[in-house]
């Protein structure tokens, strides 16, 4: 029923937003009108990451390019938001996603973002972020022609699993069933800890573990509290197996009607956007935490990493045995 009543509101938002299509607004024959997709809640950090962006945009361009933002899976979750974008003609110009959602249109390099224990800590990360290198993997999908571009990365925190039931270390996850998403790489860090890989979407996961469908999710800290996992799967353990990874994407028909001079302001509102995530992420995570100690949450501490690296060795060797040069790239980047 929450699927078709889903997609019920995916027609009604993009029936109602047609008119957003990348055409001149009829009150302001200059104003272009984008309409942007975010799975996550108004109040989370890629919510606030997003209206930062928009912000800058509207700003460096006099109001003459018009981004309304759709949170809460309004519009679809990654997956139906990757398959509208990367359509002709899409109805929904720029999105957040995750780099995952893009695997599957060939871009792997996009996959080396998803392997497990690659960034140390934040500062590894935005050392990455305003890289070259991530340039490279932001332009991989308008390179391969797939209908995107990547704009900049962000990120929500890292990923821990939470479940309904205590997790102490690696021998609870032995034969439970964890939700993943779709992308092989979260399929492979289940089984590599002897978990059983669900493949659940994520408008769907809150009903999933109320009703035993997983015993086992991940999100990061912030992601966690603004949508409610707690509610119902109160114990997290704070393992770290990713980065929560965000990428702002944009249509390529989009893109490419843009003068240079908008595509430049595109280009530094990205750059604001990212600064700001940077200055915010950490402090929004640490907050998430605290409300969520106060609601009854319980988190474990992980006091020696080695033994989860250790079960995901093959995982992390696989994938990144396609860009074995840009991945050593990524993780240089940490010095």
């Amino acid at each position: 029923m929450r699927k078709i009543l889903t997609g019920i509101f995916i027609c009604i938002a993009l029936t109602s937003f047609a008119a957003c299509k990348n055409k001149k607004d009829a009150a302001n024959e200059n104003v272009i009108s984008f309409t942007m997709a975010e799975s996550n809640p108004s109040g989370s950090i890629s919510a606030w990451v997003d209206e930062a962006f928009i912000e800058k945009v509207t700003e460096l361009s006099n109001g003459k390019i018009k981004i309304t933002l759709h949170t809460d899976s309004i519009l679809g979750d990654n997956a139906s938001v990757m398959d509208i974008m990367t359509k002709p003609n899409s109805e929904i110009h720029l999105a957040r996603v995750s780099p995952a959602s893009l695997v599957k249109y060939n871009c792997e390099k996009h996959e080396l973002l998803d392997i497990p224990f690659t960034f140390v800590n934040r500062e590894h990360f935005w050392n990455f972020a305003f890289s070259p290198v991530a340039q490279t993997i932001l332009d991989e999908p308008y390179e391969n022609k797939i209908g995107v571009k990547g704009l900049f990365f962000a990120e929500e925190g890292f990923r821990h699993f939470f479940s309904t039931q205590k997790l102490n270390g690696l021998a609870d996850f032995k034969g439970v069933k964890i939700r993943t998403a779709g992308n092989s790489i979260m399929v492979k860090i289940a089984e590599s800890i002897q978990g059983v890989p669900v493949p659940v979407s994520f408008s769907d996961l809150y009903s999933a573990l109320q009703t035993g469908v997983v015993d086992i999710a991940e999100q990061p800290i912030a992601n966690y509290l603004s949508n409610h996992f707690n509610k119902i799967a109160p114990y997290m353990i704070l393992d770290g197996h990713q980065l929560g990874v965000a990428e702002v994407v944009i249509t390529a028909d989009a893109w490419n009607s843009l003068t240079k001079e908008q595509q430049d302001i595109m280009y530094e509102a990205s750059r604001y956007a990212g600064n700001y995530c940077k200055k915010i992420s950490e402090e929004a995570e640490n907050t998430a935490k605290l409300s969520l100690q106060s609601e009854g949450a319980s988190f474990t501490e992980v006091k020696d990493i080695s033994a989860w690296q250790t079960a995901c060795a093959d995982v992390i060797r696989i994938a990144s045995k396609k860009n074995p040069d840009l991945y050593a790239e990524i993780v240089k980047l940490a010095k």
